[in-house]
């Protein structure tokens, strides 16, 4: 089972081909599209991915799932109330995803939360996650195997970042955060048990790579966390920084390989 999250920056009108060219060449079974913002952008790539797709708008975007396989019940929980103002504005859809040959039903939550780098811009998307956890609780308490994935606009506790190699904003924040990026949400799903497939796989790559954005990659936002899965089912993972990804959004594609 192959798996990919990519945010196509907002909504990719004008470039749906690239980013379908992108898609393909991970030969995925299940996709988390972020800024899924243009219907029509969606309804190509559904075309030429050859995926069944659905979709889950919140104040701001919209995210997706892509699957080749039968995508089940699904529920937006986007913008869930966490305690008002900012911390609603988030994306957050929860699927049920038949996968094939086995015929289990696999839970997949697609999320998008809170950007920029600062402090309270963390606390923002800690309040986010706790209300996307509490919904994935019953899964974790019945150890069901499910995925959660997507745009985080968090750093890893594990990750080297270098300002200077991030976008300037991000550099100021590090600046005003007291010379560091805050990495709260990230630690969260750690502690409630997910794995980050990336660094599960290659620890090494996880530390020194970034996902965002493509002309200045230092910043691993884009994550594919498993749960319920033993630790050697993930077999691969990777971030795809192929020329053509370089200019089809401002993310990189990643991506897992679950046995």
């Amino acid at each position: 089972m192959r798996i990919v999250s990519y945010n196509i920056l907002d909504g990719g009108e004008g470039r749906a081909d690239p980013i379908a060219e992108v898609l393909l060449a991970q030969q995925a079974d299940i996709i988390a599209v972020v800024e899924s913002d243009n219907s029509d952008v969606l309804h190509r790539l559904a075309h030429r991915l050859n995926m069944d797709h659905v979709v889950a708008a919140g104040r701001k975007h919209a995210v997706a799932l892509f699957s080749r396989w039968q995508i089940g019940d699904t529920v937006n929980l986007s913008d869930h109330p966490t305690g008002g103002g900012e911390e609603s504005s988030y994306r957050f859809l929860l699927a049920e995803v038949l996968v094939e040959p086995t015929g289990v039903s696999m839970p997949v939550g697609v999320v998008h939360l809170h950007a920029r780098a600062t402090n309270h811009d963390d606390q923002v998307r800690r309040h986010q996650l706790t209300a996307v956890l509490s919904k994935l609780a019953i899964f974790r308490d019945n150890n069901t195997p499910h995925l959660l994935m997507g745009d985080f606009n968090a750093d890893s506790p594990m990750q080297s970042v270098i300002p200077s190699q991030c976008k300037p904003r991000t550099a100021e924040a590090w600046t005003l955060n007291g010379g560091n990026l805050p990495r709260g949400a990230i630690q969260m799903a750690l502690e409630h048990g997910y794995l980050d497939s990336l660094h599960t796989v290659n620890p090494a790559v996880a530390r020194t790579s970034g996902s965002f954005t493509t002309q200045q990659p230092g910043q691993r936002v884009d994550y594919i966390f498993t749960h319920g899965f033993p630790q050697v089912a993930i077999r691969k993972a990777w971030i795809e920084n192929d020329r053509l990804a370089q200019y089809a959004s401002d993310h990189y594609p990643v991506g897992c390989e679950i046995a």
